[in-house]
């Protein structure tokens, strides 16, 4: 446990990281599949789908993907407001809007406008993933794996061929990021047929859970100052 959590770097405990990708992965599976194919997260794709969607004169789908997009956007932008303005605990703070979006939009009937609703999980999911932008001093995403991805073939090939020992933990690393992830969307997509928009609720649990221990530890690393 002490090598998930290293209280002199505690954002960027591997647990944490782990655990909100998991989440990253299981939401954007969500809103794939229960918010007609948009992805609140990867913006990558939802540039792709934007494009498919002028190209077919799909004025809705067009409104979807651009309002996830800007969401996005603002969220990153708004996290930076929060870590000027508050010292401490400014990442639990950030983790709050994906868990009121999360439950709101668990109880919302699969009839509501995609264009609502999966916009703001977007805008909550920028800011968890601009909060939480490490892994053990290594740049990382915790709601789109391609960077990941990408980081952990170079890195075990730097370890493989090229004998670089270095290398082995950061591989390690971004590989247990990128099976987070997809573990996360598998499971995301299982459980969607029994709970439906529900299915929500259980990233917003895990999240919950991840805010609190992250509050904690912080409180208690800032008690022993």
């Amino acid at each position: 446990m002490h090598n998930l959590i290293d209280q002199g770097h505690l954002a960027e405990a591997r647990l944490f990281a782990i655990v909100l990708t998991f989440c990253g992965g299981f939401t954007d599976a969500f809103t794939y599949i229960q918010c007609d194919h948009t992805l609140a997260a990867a913006q990558t794709g939802n540039i792709v789908f934007l494009s498919a969607a002028l190209a077919n004169h799909n004025l809705l789908g067009v409104i979807d993907r651009l309002a996830s997009l800007v969401a996005f956007v603002i969220g990153l932008a708004v996290v930076s407001v929060f870590h000027a303005h508050i010292v401490h605990y400014w990442r639990v703070f950030c983790l709050m809007p994906i868990l009121i979006i999360g439950i709101v939009v668990g109880g919302l009937p699969a009839s509501f406008p995609t264009y609502i609703s999966v916009p703001t999980i977007s805008f909550g999911l920028a800011m968890q993933n601009a909060a939480f932008t490490k892994i053990a001093g290594l740049g990382y995403n915790n709601a789109f794996s391609s960077g990941n991805l990408k980081k952990s073939v170079v890195a075990w090939s730097e370890y493989y061929f090229h004998h670089d020992q270095s290398q082995r933990q950061p591989a390690l690393d971004y590989s247990a990021i990128v099976i987070s992830f997809t573990l996360g969307a598998i499971v995301s997509a299982q459980v969607q047929p029994l709970l439906h928009m529900k299915t929500i609720w259980v990233a917003v649990l895990i999240i919950l859970i991840t805010n609190v221990t992250y509050y904690l530890q912080k409180w208690s690393i800032e008690g022993k100052k």
